[in-house]
């Protein structure tokens, strides 16, 4: 299974697969956002991303698989990293204030740096917040650890935030090795770069990733992601139409069985990643944006504005290679029922 260190290896070994990236628009360090299509010219299209959380590298590596792997006759249309300014790590992200890449052996050497070339805007015990340049640098997450609208927030509205990757034993994904990439909300709320799909003002990635589902209106969406844990769920969300609904219900409910069969492990029965789900059959939630706030995610906004859609969480604790495989599985299973929906139309 491949791990791609940086976004450029990742855009080079799609294109020696004989793929042709589409550009969609530019990061703000410059680096292509592309999509790349595969699979045939049947309507409605599936769409598939991943990347959005830069630690997240298993869904990226299942991404480009499903390129060559997924056999179908819709059209496919696939974002493979939303976030390749994380992608490239902590160092890089340091490298667009300071000019050059620190070398980072530890995430004391991280913190460190921060202390010596950024201005302090906050500091709670292990946890320092700075800007250098044009963003803003954290030693650790603030996604719903800081209050909206702080006073201090002010010199990084609509800015960005980076903060290192800093789990240890995490195939794809060691100790500043990705750049988590959060985002301050004009209104003052930090938040993560897969937020922001229904709001007027987003950042790039999203509105690339809106104008291409606006385009090509895809009838099924995937969207490959990773937690902390150890184990395998996927979220759901709920329909516009009786139609809609009854094919979301049946594409989660083989897509749970196929990978229960495979024999990987599935999350345990009181498993709840958060208020806003609720639980269907063990390893199914049903997400409910609404409860959460925070605007709408890649899947929320899918599914209200085009058809079923999904969040496939693999446990980043697993093999690097049984995740990407368990990833995999449920992408080429909800597929098949989608196809299943389409069977005879000649659209």
């Amino acid at each position: 299974m491949k791990i791609f260190d940086r976004y450029t290896h990742l855009l080079e070994w799609i294109q020696s697969k004989g793929h042709k990236p589409r550009v969609l628009g530019y990061a703000p360090d410059g680096a292509m956002i592309v999509c790349v299509k595969s699979g045939g010219e049947k309507e409605p299209a599936i769409f598939i991303s991943a990347g959005s959380h830069s630690t997240e590298q298993a869904g990226v590596t299942t991404a480009v698989q499903l390129l060559d792997q997924l056999e179908t006759e819709h059209q496919v249309y696939v974002i493979p990293s939303r976030d390749p300014m994380g992608m490239n790590g902590f160092g890089y992200a340091l490298s667009l204030s300071l000019g050059e890449e620190p070398s980072l052996d530890s995430l004391e050497d991280a913190h460190a740096i921060l202390r010596e070339r950024g201005e302090v805007l906050y500091e709670e015990g292990s946890t320092l917040l700075v800007i250098i340049g044009e963003y803003g640098y954290s030693t650790r997450g603030l996604y719903g650890r800081l209050p909206k609208g702080a006073s201090f927030l002010k010199p990084l509205l609509g800015r960005r935030i980076f903060f290192p990757s800093h789990a240890n034993g995490i195939e794809g994904t060691a100790p500043c090795q990705r750049a988590y990439t959060l985002i301050v909300s004009p209104e003052g709320e930090v938040l993560h770069i897969n937020r922001f799909h229904d709001t007027p003002w987003a950042p790039v990635e999203v509105r690339c990733t809106r104008r291409l589902m606006a385009e090509i209106r895809p009838g099924l969406t995937l969207d490959l992601h990773e937690y902390g844990g150890d184990a395998f769920w996927f979220s759901a969300r709920h329909q516009r139409n009786d139609g809609d609904e009854k094919w979301e219900g049946r594409m989660a409910d083989e897509m749970i069985q196929a990978v229960a069969h495979s024999g990987a492990q599935l999350v345990a029965e009181t498993y709840l990643p958060g208020s806003f789900f609720t639980k269907g059959e063990r390893g199914v939630f049903w997400l409910n944006p609404q409860e959460r706030g925070e605007g709408l995610n890649l899947a929320d906004f899918a599914a209200r504005e085009y058809g079923p859609s999904f969040t496939i969480e693999t446990g980043m604790r697993s093999r690097f290679q049984q995740r990407v495989s368990t990833s995999l599985l449920a992408a080429q299973t909800a597929v098949k029922v989608f196809e299943e929906r389409y069977k005879g139309d000649t659209n």
